[in-house]
């Protein structure tokens, strides 16, 4: 449930015009799965109208109640604060806010002191909400020592970055992805199993060099 509170932090909104609905969204089908499978629910998860993602609805009054008390609301995007969750399950949280709104990719580029080529894994959280990804940021620095630094900007000011290099990011992604983690999304978690290939590249370059 920490999960799917972050995922829905990242990737959700709640409304109740005709009736209270709860959604979540996501351009991975399988996940929004996963997720329902977790809410022991049937309810169909549907393409989105007018885009590729896809959404499945909780129609529950007593969830959209229960999600306000945990510090969700309507039009939430620029000014969702982090909600107060138990420390054990702090990893679980984060870890459905980087599915929904995190992303982490590799980068090739040659290095300016000797020409040689480069591959640096990066890993970045992204939100409208400078407070959020500030209190993010001070708890992953007090969980597993994350350096503090200065928010990127986006989008005309719009959207604000969080971002780790390559030691930090190794660093969260073991956070996140822990052995056994309950729910989350594999195409992510995989690159824990890529990082010692960048690792051993790096190794025979250096003696190369």
């Amino acid at each position: 449930m920490a999960y799917i509170l972050g995922f829905w932090f990242a990737d959700g909104y709640m409304r109740k015009e005709r009736s209270y609905r709860v959604v979540l969204c996501s351009n991975d089908k399988h996940i929004l799965m996963d997720i329902r499978s977790a809410m022991s629910s049937t309810n169909p998860v549907r393409r989105s109208k007018g885009d590729d993602a896809w959404h499945v609805s909780f129609h529950s009054k007593h969830l959209y109640g229960s999600l306000t008390k945990l510090g969700g609301f309507r039009r939430k995007s620029k000014t969702i604060t982090f909600p107060r969750v138990p420390r054990k399950y702090l990893r679980d949280f984060i870890r459905g806010y980087f599915d929904g709104d995190g992303s982490v990719f590799f980068v090739e580029y040659i290095r300016t002191k000797d020409g040689r080529p480069a591959r640096e894994l990066r890993t970045n959280f992204t939100s409208g909400s400078r407070k959020f990804l500030e209190e993010l940021m001070f708890i992953l620095k007090k969980e597993i020592n994350l350096p503090l630094k200065a928010l990127g900007v986006f989008n005309n000011g719009a959207s604000l970055k969080l971002g780790y290099g390559m030691k930090d990011s190794d660093e969260l992604l073991r956070y996140m992805y822990y052995p056994g983690f309950p729910i989350g999304l594999e195409r992510k978690a995989i690159f824990l199993s890529r990082i010692p290939d960048y690792q051993i590249h790096k190794s025979h370059n250096s003696k190369q060099h």
